[in-house]
Order: C-alpha cells, then structure tokens, then sequence
C-alpha cells in the first residue's frame, strides 16, 4: 500500500535536494529515502525526550514549497518514528539532513539498501493490563520480548 504525504520546504533545500538528485541520477524522492536512512544510523544523537515537535524557522510564504511523496506502509510509519522520536517536524527532519548530509551523498556513489525496512521491527504486546511497545531500528543481538 502506498501512503501519499506532503512536505514543506524552503526553497533552499529544495534547489540542494534537485542538485543532490541531478548529480546521483536517482529521483527526489530516493534521495529523501537514503536522506532517511542516513538519520537513522544518527538516531542516538537525534533523540529528545520530554519535549514539543520543533520545526523550520519561518520565512516569506513565497519562499516554500509543497511536495508530495509516495512513501510505502513502512516508510512512513519510520518518518512517524522518527517526527516521535527526534521531536522534529518530518518536514524539519529533511530538511536538516539536507543541510548536514547533502556533501556525503553528492561525494560518493551511495549504493542504498532497497529494502532498508527489514531491519525494522515493531512489536506490541500486553504483561499485567500494560501495552508495551518495542520497536527496533536495526536487528538486536538476541530478540527478547516479555
């Protein structure tokens, strides 16, 4: 199943965003994928507890644009992931990895993992009246669920 989405961008991460795809060959929206992938292996330092989603700073209206992406089921429960987890708009979370990560995908010839997502587990179960809810950005030495 495929999930549309919009994003709101400044259009100075868009311009770096159309470079970053000119210069790779690969489409808008797999450079935000692979944009997605690279702040998953940053998770620990994105983390934030106990505090609002933050977003872009604002800027003239003229100075934003609206695209919309068609992610799969799992792409998008992961940007929902990341939006809960990093407190960040999943338009602010592009965007910063555009600003911190545009150089490393321009520099090299990344070859991405199509299926990024098996890594991703989500597992919900109830002990004693609690929901527990583990999810896995990766694969754990040994699987142990309650």
């Amino acid at each position: 199943m495929l999930i549309e989405t919009t994003l709101h961008i400044n259009k100075e991460i868009l311009e770096m965003l159309h470079k970053c795809a000119e210069k790779t060959g690969r489409s808008r929206v797999a450079i935000i994928k692979l944009l997605a992938q690279r702040m998953m292996r940053d998770n620990r330092k994105m983390l934030k507890a106990n505090s609002r989603i933050r977003y872009q700073e604002r800027d003239l209206k003229e100075n934003w644009h609206r695209i919309h992406i068609l992610l799969n089921e799992y792409e998008y429960e992961y940007f929902l992931d990341m939006r809960k987890f990093f407190k960040m708009s999943v338009s602010y979370i592009l965007a910063y990895a555009v600003l911190k990560y545009h150089e490393e995908l321009m520099d090299r010839n990344i070859n991405s993992d199509n299926y990024w997502f098996k890594n991703y587990i989500f597992i919900t179960k109830e002990v004693g009246g609690i929901i527990l809810w583990q999810i896995y950005w990766g694969i754990p030495p040994q699987l142990n669920v309650l």
